[in-house]
């Protein structure tokens, strides 16, 4: 018997006939024989009728009350199934339990969704198809769906997202098209009204050639359906303006595989089918939108049971699916097994525990010496003991003894070494060093590096997923408001790296020009259009010394001279430039006045020469910064501080 179905006919025994206690019914497939494990109450037990061929006897068993939980066969059973072949909708809601219950398991999910949603921009050179998409993704909360999205992509392995189109009207933002420009408004402004006259024009074109076609035609009939679903689509202006994630367990995949066309059947949720069959009168504001957002088709099926999504609405993210899978299996399944096992010694030490603490209290008394034969001091002796407290105040004479009897194998039985193995066989099938969860780690410095690059590709991984669903959804978006391109993803790569020592070799690379400005750009995981765009839009603004400066602000120069900035009085060029043209370096004379760097030894204080009189470095310094260039001034402002240090 199908276990779904069987699990079925079990809860539904137990629904309607509670006082039977049914735990659990197994079926033998070779002699059709079911076997029932009950749990009856006492009136149950009385009212069944003797064994009379009906095939049923109550076996009573009477024995010692046990403190712990009652144990079946189903505790250990060796014979179970593999996780290969599993319902993938139970091994969905085994890892979103473990998740839960499993420590590394649960750590390691959030740790690589938070590191993989991290830094999430969107990099094109057009200001005003970066400001709609910037002002889309803060309207629709896409930041959060994408953290959803990276959660269940971990934990569960298949994602199925599911929209709601309509009109889109854009709201107020924090965002601005350039910094400090007020005209975001406008522009998104004009941005719609150009996409309603775009889409107006699609729609009559659409009218048009539907009017051309013949619908006896069967041909021309299926291409004039196909129109009719495009009219319906840009009728609306085809622009989402909200995004939920399936349930996974909820989720059926059906039809063929070939080429990706599989259809989307959803399990109704009680949630869903209690919304619809609310009155108008109890329905808040959002939920008579998502109602009124709601595809007809959708609403009627939610009474069958089941809904067929409608393909062009329905996202799909699967965590290293073949297109000849019908699911994607959950990323931990590898070790579903191993945290099983751990869980079983973990109620072993538990089991184990519990029997320790109940010791065993020796009392003994009398001795050879003095016998105790009196059965009233016996029973005096055991009344001492007979108290609730877990101390004893005894007083007695001394032939008195008493013993506590525990078992001596606590350390041998208890401990983490039994844990090792099965933490490793966690760990390996994850791929996931422990150390990025809490630093404990037995590795080297080239292992660990090695683990890192392991994870860090993980992460690409999954954003290239990701990246290929947003490209999907931007594509319509763009097409929707008759944009020619959409904006490029891009997401912060510096993650589990040394940023600074990585942005630093990138940066000398560039300065020594073995590196272009494009290339370090991009490996810094920056768009160089956008990027472009950006220090374009700046120019002025640095030459006019609003902000920063175009040369290097260790080369300063002499305010009001040619080809010098007003503000930082820095030289105009890059830093890269080398030497500003048209300046010939002037050879370096040497000082042949001795007067100015010899010290006459031996003189009285008054009888040297006062400070300034004989060397002026006030006069030296403006002259040498007036007849000689930037580079050649500050080489012989070196030498000059030099042989001042000596002559001092």
């Amino acid at each position: 018997m199908d276990p779904k179905q069987l699990e079925k006919v079990t809860a539904d025994i137990k629904d309607k006939y509670p006082d039977v206690g049914i735990q659990k019914i197994e079926v033998d497939e070779t002699t059709g024989k079911s076997t029932f494990f009950m749990v009856p109450t006492a009136r149950v037990l009385a009212a069944l009728p003797p064994d009379k061929g009906s095939g049923l006897t109550p076996r009573i068993a009477h024995a010692s009350t046990l403190r712990r939980d009652t144990l079946d066969r189903s505790y250990l059973d060796l014979g179970k199934p593999s996780p290969n072949d599993e319902d993938p909708h139970e091994l969905y809601r085994r890892s979103m339990k473990y998740y839960v219950e499993a420590d590394i398991y649960g750590s390691h999910i959030d740790v690589l969704s938070n590191m993989s949603s991290k830094g999430f921009e969107n990099d094109i050179d057009d200001d005003d198809i970066k400001l709609f998409f910037d002002v889309w993704n803060y309207d629709v909360g896409f930041r959060q769906i994408l953290e959803w999205i990276f959660f269940d992509f971990f934990r569960v392995g298949m994602v199925r997202t599911y929209k709601i189109v309509g009109k889109y009207e854009p709201g107020i933002t924090y965002l601005s098209s350039v910094p400090g420009a007020k005209k975001a408004k406008g522009i998104l402004e004009e941005i719609s009204r150009r996409a309603e006259r775009i889409n107006g024009l699609r729609v009559a074109n659409l009218d048009k050639r539907m009017k051309e076609l013949d619908g006896r035609n069967p041909d021309q009939n299926l291409v004039k359906q196909a129109l009719a679903a495009k009219k319906k689509v840009w009728s609306k202006g085809y622009m989402p303006v909200s995004y939920t994630v399936l349930n996974p367990t909820l989720v059926n995949i059906e039809g063929s595989l070939l080429f990706n066309k599989e259809k989307i059947v959803l399990e109704a949720s009680a949630e869903l089918k209690a919304l619809l069959k609310k009155e108008p009168g109890e329905l808040t504001e959002d939920e008579k939108l998502i109602i009124k957002l709601l595809p007809s088709d959708f609403k009627t099926q939610i009474g069958l049971g089941k809904v067929t999504l409608d393909p062009m609405y329905v996202g799909a993210i699967d965590y290293r699916k073949q297109p000849y899978e019908r699911y994607a299996k959950p990323r931990g399944v590898k070790v579903f097994d191993s945290i099983e096992y751990k869980n079983s010694l973990r109620e072993a030490d538990l089991s184990t525990l519990d029997g320790i603490t109940n010791y065993i209290l020796k009392i003994t008394v009398g001795n050879d010496a003095f016998p105790c034969t009196d059965q009233t001091q016996l029973e005096t002796v055991a009344n001492l003991f007979n108290t609730t407290s877990k101390s004893f105040d005894v007083v007695w004479n001394h032939t008195l003894s008493v013993e506590k009897i525990v078992s001596p194998e606590i350390e041998s039985v208890l401990g983490e070494d039994k844990y090792a193995q099965v933490n490793k066989d966690i760990t390996g099938g994850l791929a996931f060093s422990r150390a990025l969860l809490d630093g404990t780690t037995d590795v080297n410095v080239a292992e660990a590096a090695l683990l890192t690059k392991v994870v860090i590709e993980e992460i690409d991984y999954a954003r290239r997923q990701v990246t290929d669903w947003i490209y999907a959804e931007y594509q319509q978006i763009a097409e929707a408001m008759g944009f020619d391109r959409f904006p490029r993803v891009r997401w912060d790569n510096t993650v589990l790296k040394d940023i600074i020592l990585y942005m630093s070799t990138i940066s000398q690379l560039v300065d020594r020009r073995m590196l272009s400005y494009q290339t370090a750009l991009e490996e810094l995981g920056f768009d160089y259009g956008n990027e472009f765009n950006n220090m374009t839009n700046e120019l002025p603004a640095v030459l006019d010394g609003t902000i920063g400066i175009k040369g290097s602000p260790f080369q300063q120069s002499k305010f009001g001279q040619p080809g010098v900035q007003p503000v930082q009085g820095a030289p105009k060029g890059t830093p890269s430039g080398g030497r500003p043209k048209g300046k010939v370096p002037k050879t370096k004379q040497p000082n042949t006045d001795v007067t100015e760097k010899t010290k006459v030894p031996n003189q009285a204080p008054s009888q040297q020469p006062k400070k300034g009189a004989s060397l002026n470095i006030k006069e030296i310094l403006e002259t040498a910064s007036e007849n000689m260039a930037e580079d050649d001034f500050i080489s012989f402002l070196d030498g000059f501080l030099s042989e001042l240090k000596k002559s001092n």
